[in-house]
């Protein structure tokens, strides 16, 4: 009789101990996707307000023939096509936000252009003092348009925490993504905060771009880019 109960009590706990691990292991492949889907939102977005694509994916309503498709996908495989689905939320605030952004762009550009702007590890905009913020009315319009810029940014980092909630992401997740994804996109000449010591450090530090700055390449150092 002993023998038995230790026997079913073993083949609980294993079972149980299964069905912990297959949990986990579905934890653990959910936050993965979750990471890969902002990261895709993000190159999205960022094309969008450079001007490389006219639309914003992700973020437009539904049609009846999308919303059929994404039916019958959830019956033939629901768990990752059901979950992935729950990340798309459209969102009218944050194409608002990516259209002023946009139209901001050009500015912005040839402000860095003239290193009157760098671009900080935590993806907002910082004044570098350069000859052309020497003049105090160029000063005061570029810290207008620095100002607007970093405001809609706030807030466009926040609604994407908020449209992406099931992942459990973090305003300050959003802007090491973004800003992860402008300095791989950094043109030469344009003034950069390096990530702070980490992952995304080491990762840019074997990049060729990390390369070419050599004993320049410090985290959290302000540099130029080659």
């Amino acid at each position: 009789m002993k023998r038995s109960i230790i026997a079913f009590t073993l083949v609980a706990t294993l079972a149980g101990f299964g069905c912990v691990m297959r949990t986990e292991h579905k934890i653990e492949a959910h936050i993965t996707l979750d990471i890969r889907h902002i990261d895709e939102q993000a190159e999205d977005v960022l094309n969008f307000i450079e001007g490389k694509t006219d639309a914003l994916p992700g973020f437009e309503e539904e049609s009846d023939d999308s919303s059929w498709l994404q039916r019958t996908s959830e019956f033939l495989n629901p768990m990752p096509v059901a979950y992935a689905a729950e990340m798309k939320t459209s969102s009218a605030l944050a194409q608002e936000i990516a259209v002023r952004m946009r139209d901001r762009h050009s500015k912005i550009e040839i402000l860095k252009k003239k290193k009157c702007l760098g671009e900080n590890n935590r993806a907002y905009l910082e004044l570098r003092e350069s000859d052309y913020l020497k003049d105090d009315k160029k000063r005061n319009e570029v810290q207008k348009i620095m100002t607007a810029e970093n405001k809609d940014r706030k807030a466009l980092y926040k609604e994407l925490t908020r449209i992406n909630k099931e992942n459990g992401a973090t305003v300050t997740d959003i802007e090491k993504i973004y800003a992860k994804k402008r300095l791989s996109r950094a043109k030469s000449g344009e003034i950069f905060q390096l990530p702070p010591a980490g992952k995304n450090f080491n990762d840019f530090k074997v990049s060729a771009m990390g390369k070419k700055l050599g004993a320049k390449c410090k985290a959290g150092a302000w540099v130029t880019i080659p």
